[in-house]
């Protein structure tokens, strides 16, 4: 009886640990992230996008992540260990579309981001 048990158990345990593995719980919160955002920004108080940016003058041509700074009137671009700088690329065009990020081209600037945050983005920048 002991080991019949055990073995229900152990079944137990491995089926729950494959269905876990098949949740996407990255894109779970990060939806309720995105959602937070969108309100607060409803709300008129200012909320930081987070989004990957390759600019000859803010990232020296590199790509980094940061944040924009989004609420206040003006777009700024937030990086780790770097003052926060305005961030005005020009005119966007859409480059590339899948689930997870949009890219964005202006000159020699690029942006990606999370799709759900974009139309916010570019109305802060007035495209």
């Amino acid at each position: 009886m002991g080991e019949l048990v055990g073995v229900l158990v152990r079944g137990f345990i491995v089926l729950a640990g494959n269905v876990l593995t098949m949740i996407d719980t990255a894109e779970f919160f990060g939806a309720r992230r995105r959602k937070a955002r969108q309100k607060a920004l409803a709300r008129g108080e200012q909320v930081k996008i987070p989004c990957v940016l390759r600019d000859p003058d803010l990232t020296d041509g590199r790509e980094q992540q940061g944040r924009l700074l989004l609420g206040d009137g003006r777009l700024r671009w937030l990086a780790p260990g770097r003052p926060p700088a305005a961030f005005e690329p020009g005119e966007l065009t859409m480059q590339a579309v899948d689930e997870q990020a949009i890219t964005f081209h202006a000159h020699r600037t690029e942006l990606r981001l999370h799709p759900d945050e974009a139309p916010a983005v570019l109305r802060a920048l007035g495209t």
